[in-house]
């Protein structure tokens, strides 16, 4: 007796070609059945399509993780019929328990990563609106940020010529820095004439400071007969 689809299980929302390539992949995962007639491959084909469809994948990667814990199942219950043909090995069952536990571990990850992705998708379709209504914000502040980005440099030309106005204002009406110049040095008879007008500025005569003379250099020809006779003074004593 061949397994049929129920009518009521909800179809595989796939594309033709994608819905041809997951059953050739499906098919070729599958261990093979007891016997090799073609109603066998037919029966075993038909129950693991009604099982993926079952899971209700409604997109290619729900589809593939459907696919893959039908597949592993398939692969723990054939290492089952294959421990009960070799139960008097004890060895050979050793192995194919741990084959079977590891087939039973991927077959229930698969399944609850589709479980994950069937949720996220669900609260996905949920919030559709929101999301909408999310990227719709997005882009208006992206278009507003970039109005003002390109409005930045108009803005920045009238401060900078106000700082040059203010730098201006600093200077007097008829001067330029190019006419600034520097004071000249102080000299000797410069500074003696400001001693003398602060001097005369607080009612004190120029006379009355007593200043003194600054000593007079010799000069050369008076070092020369220094030199001459300090030997033969040094000699006479």
């Amino acid at each position: 007796m061949e397994t049929q689809l129920h009518p009521s299980s909800p179809p595989i929302d796939l594309p033709a070609q994608a819905y041809r390539h997951l059953v050739h992949t499906l098919i070729t995962l599958l261990p093979p059945p007891p016997d090799s007639t073609p109603e066998s491959l037919q029966t075993r084909n038909h129950a693991a399509i009604a099982r993926v469809a079952a899971l209700a994948p409604v997109n290619a990667a729900e589809a593939e993780l459907a696919a893959q814990c039908i597949a592993a199942r398939a692969q723990a219950e054939d290492v089952m019929r294959l421990i009960r043909v070799h139960a008097g090995d004890i060895r050979l069952v050793l192995r194919l328990n741990a084959q079977y536990a590891a087939m039973v571990r991927a077959s229930l990850a698969a399944l609850s990563h589709l479980r994950r992705e069937q949720q996220q998708r669900q609260k996905r379709e949920v919030t559709h609106n929101t999301a909408d209504a999310d990227e719709s914000l997005r882009q208006t502040a992206a278009n507003t940020m970039l109005e003002a980005l390109t409005a930045a440099p108009k803005a920045q030309a009238p401060a900078q010529s106000a700082s040059n106005s203010d730098q201006k204002s600093h200077l007097p009406r008829n001067e330029t820095p190019e006419r600034r110049r520097y004071p000249e040095p102080a000299t000797v008879a410069s500074v003696n004439a400001l001693i003398d007008a602060a001097l005369r500025a607080a009612n004190v005569s120029p006379a009355m400071v007593t200043r003194k003379p600054a000593a007079a250099l010799p000069d050369l020809h008076t070092l020369v007969m220094a030199a001459k006779t300090q030997p033969l003074a040094r000699l006479a004593r």
